[in-house]
Order: structure tokens, then sequence, then C-alpha cells
């Protein structure tokens, strides 16, 4: 046999050599290409044929055969079940399958093959093509992967917001007391998700989980130490469960232990060993004695359980403060950073009093959702200031621009379109303002967002009144 590496597909004898296109896509395509004798068995093919089944040049000769031995095991039944029903019935020779190529690298294949019949109606060869696409089968890999994630991700939070939701209402003494609560720890689920919601959806780093859940406590930053290597990467089940673990530590600090005192610190320090277990140590000095067993309910819950197979926390107490160790079983890489910094995030100036500042200002909420909308408006309205809206549409948060507001509050996302152009106008008006977003990347909001405060959903009451109390001193 001739090298028809060197020659291309010049003499393949199935093609017209005058179609000058037909050459040029078969000579810089992708696609491999193959005639198969049906009484000999034997193929002619182009280069590229051979070099998806790991070949640098064209073989001296191909066969059904030949094939079958680099398709995988398993599925080389089916395949020649196929083509033996191609060549005896006529049918087109379709499918997908996985090979192990020359050079022992396992890939996937699309190949179909038409029949060509002889007068007498028999069939004489197959003609087709051959594609590698094992990208594309990695691809829809991942997506069923992250399909099945989200479906657990999904019924897993509702699992855990009725247990909070039951578990808060057997403690708290009013309604008020509930709602703070609850949307605290909802929030800090909230927080979790998104550290989790990342390119590779299955693990989180230590280093985003605690900066994601310390962010929300931003004015008692100064008041705490991280030393050691948080780059250090968990499963998708450990980092929720440290996230939610962190929030109660925090929370307690700041209303019970030693944040809550002027002179109060906390220190984490984090030490990695040898079989990957990593060690997360919290100690808090400067409080308030804390009596034995201070934590309960729900938050007790979550230290004793949140971690299940992954890990254990221990808790104890002395005249110092709270001290916490948290044993994580199943980190799986470690990417340490050297001089890992301590975490600042800039504190709003909340000299303000909230319950008098809103008194007789005008502010602008752009919501589409009807009932964030209203809760968005009863906020600022119960503290005295009047709103304009809350509009779910640019034309009409345009037209109430005819009178602009002192300040306005508006959502990136409007149902099908986005409120760059909001945005725009209120720069042009000089009317300062805050965006409300359930996007993971601020960065992503475009030019006309650049350098407004970002608040993410869900959000807490008290921030969002701090930020809009900066947002006009």
């Amino acid at each position: 046999m001739r090298d028809r590496a060197a020659q291309g597909m010049s003499d393949f004898p199935t093609f017209d050599r005058g179609s000058d296109h037909l050459n040029l896509i078969q000579a810089t395509s992708e696609i491999g290409i193959w005639e198969l004798d049906a009484e000999t068995g034997k193929a002619e093919r182009n280069l590229r044929h051979d070099q998806i089944f790991g070949h640098e040049t064209l073989l001296d000769e191909w066969s059904a055969e030949i094939f079958l031995s680099y398709v995988a095991e398993e599925d080389r039944d089916r395949v020649e079940n196929l083509l033996n029903s191609s060549l005896t019935d006529g049918n087109p020779w379709s499918f997908e399958t996985r090979i192990r190529r020359a050079d022992g690298v396992d890939r996937w294949i699309s190949a179909k093959g038409m029949p060509i019949f002889s007068d007498s109606g028999e069939v004489t060869k197959l003609i087709g093509h051959v594609i590698d696409i094992t990208e594309t089968k990695r691809n829809e890999d991942r997506l069923k992967l992250l399909s099945r994630e989200l479906d657990h991700r999904v019924s897993n939070t509702f699992a855990i917001m009725n247990s909070m939701i039951r578990q808060v209402a057997k403690r708290a003494d009013s309604v008020e007391e509930f709602s703070e609560t609850l949307m605290e720890r909802l929030a800090a689920l909230s927080r979790a998700n998104k550290v989790l919601i990342s390119d590779e959806a299955e693990r989180s780093s230590l280093k985003d989980i605690l900066t994601t859940e310390l962010d929300a406590f931003s004015g008692w930053l100064d008041r705490l130490s991280i030393t050691g290597e948080t780059r250090i990467w968990f499963t998708g089940e450990a980092s929720e469960a440290l996230a939610m673990i962190f929030h109660e530590l925090l929370t307690n600090a700041v209303k019970h232990g030693a944040l809550s005192l002027p002179d109060g610190n906390v220190s984490i320090d984090v030490s990695t060993h040898a079989d990957r277990t990593v060690s997360i140590r919290w100690v808090e000095t400067g409080g308030p004695a804390i009596a034995d067993n201070r934590l309960s309910g729900i938050g007790s819950s979550i230290f004793r359980n949140a971690l299940r197979d992954d890990g254990a926390v221990d808790i104890s107490y002395s005249d110092d403060g709270l001290k916490c160790d948290i044993r994580v079983h199943r980190s799986f890489q470690n990417e340490a950073l050297p001089d890992t910094p301590s975490i600042a995030v800039s504190t709003p100036d909340q000299a303000a009093d909230p319950e008098t500042w809103f008194s007789g200002r005008r502010i602008m909420v752009v919501e589409d959702d009807p009932i964030i909308g209203m809760d968005l408006a009863d906020i600022f309205e119960s503290r005295g200031a009047t709103v304009l809206g809350p509009f779910s549409r640019v034309t009409d948060a345009f037209a109430a621009l005819e009178s602009p507001p002192e300040a306005a509050l508006i959502d990136f996302n409007l149902g099908r379109t986005t409120s760059d152009e909001i945005a725009s106008r209120l720069s042009e008006l000089a009317v300062p303002f805050i965006v409300l977003t359930g996007q993971l990347d601020s960065a992503d909001l475009g030019e006309a967002f650049e350098g407004v405060t970002v608040i993410s959903k869900p959000f807490r009451e008290v921030d969002l009144v701090a930020q809009m109390i900066a947002l006009g001193s």
C-alpha cells in the first residue's frame, strides 16, 4: 500500500478529486475519513483517521478487525454487532465508544458509516467518518456531576433551613429574636454556598471560607489574627460545615465572648499533618469568663454534627475565654502560600443613629422581585424615609429620576435585562447608590458599577442600613 501520509487525500478512491473545497476540508479538518470493503474487511482512510488512533503516520493497512482491537473491551461486542447489522441489513453504522490508542491513552470517538449497495441490493462497502469527542464527553460528565451536586445541595439546603427554623423557634423569646437569629444563620448558609460555587464546584479552600465568613464581621477584624497555611482545599461537605462552624464561633464571640469586650481578641492557627488532616485552633483572650457549656441549642448542635465523618470539634472553656479545636480529616490538596496575610476589611462609619438618619430622605429602590422590593421599602420607610418605588423596570426608574432622590438601592438583574442604564444615569445625576446582587463576582457588574458599594443577597438588615448611612454621610 502506498504511503497516503505523503499524498494526503488526493488519491482517496471515493471522492471527487476535482473538488478543491472538499479536498481542503479533508486536508485541514479533524475528521477521520474511511472506506471499508464489505467483502475483504480492509479499509482505506486518511491520515487524520490513524492519528485519532494514536499513530503519527498512516499505517500500511487497516481493517475492521484492527479497528475493533482498539475499542474498549466492554464496548467491543456492541460495536461489532452494529457493524454486522450494517453489513447484513444495510443499516447505518453509528456509535460512540471508548478506545485505547496505540500510545496507551484512553479517548472517546464518534463514528458513522453509511452503506453503499450493489445493483442487486447487497452492501458492497461502508463509507464514513470518525471524530475524537473526548473533550465533549468530559464536559458532559462534568455537567452531570455538577447537576447531581446541585440537586444534592439544593435538597440539603432545604433540609438545613427546616432544621434551623425548628431549632430557632424553640428557643426564641420573641418574633424579633426569631427573625434576627434565623436571618443570620441563613446568611451564613448563603455565604457558605457562594464559596462552594466555583470553577471546581466540588471543593473550596480554607482561605476562601475564612475570608467570606469574616467579611460579615468586618467591624471586629482588627482584633482577629490568622496564622498558618490557609490555601488548603476541602470537599464541598466539609467546606459548608466549616463555614457554619466559623459563623457560630464569630457570633458567639461578638455576643458573649472575647469580641464583646473592647480588649478581647481572637487568634486562629492552622496546621497541617502528614496524613493531610488539618487542625484549626480558635483561641479567645481578654473576654469575659464563660461558664462551661455556655454554647447550647442549634449552635452546639452544629459543633457536634456539622462535620459528620469529615472531622471533629472540641470546645473548652477557661477564665481567658473559649477555645475551639477543629480537626478536618478530608482535606485532599495542599496548596500552601507563604506568609498568609491577616484579613482586613474596611467597615462603614456607624456613628449616625440609624433610627433618625433616614427621616425625611428620599431613597429610590429598584428591585424586580416583588417580595424583596416590599421588604427593602419597609426597611427604609420604617425609619422615616420616603421610598421611590420599588421599581422593577428601567423605564419606570428613569421616569422617577426626573426628581432625583438623595440615594438609591438598585438590583443588578432586572428580569432579562440589567440596571446598567440606571446606574449610568444615577452617576450623571451625582446620586450615590448601592448595588444589591446575587452575583458571585462584583467584578462582572460592568463599568457603570465601578467603585460602588455592593451588597450580596441574602443581606442582613443591619448591614444594609449601615452601608446606606455610610453612603450618604
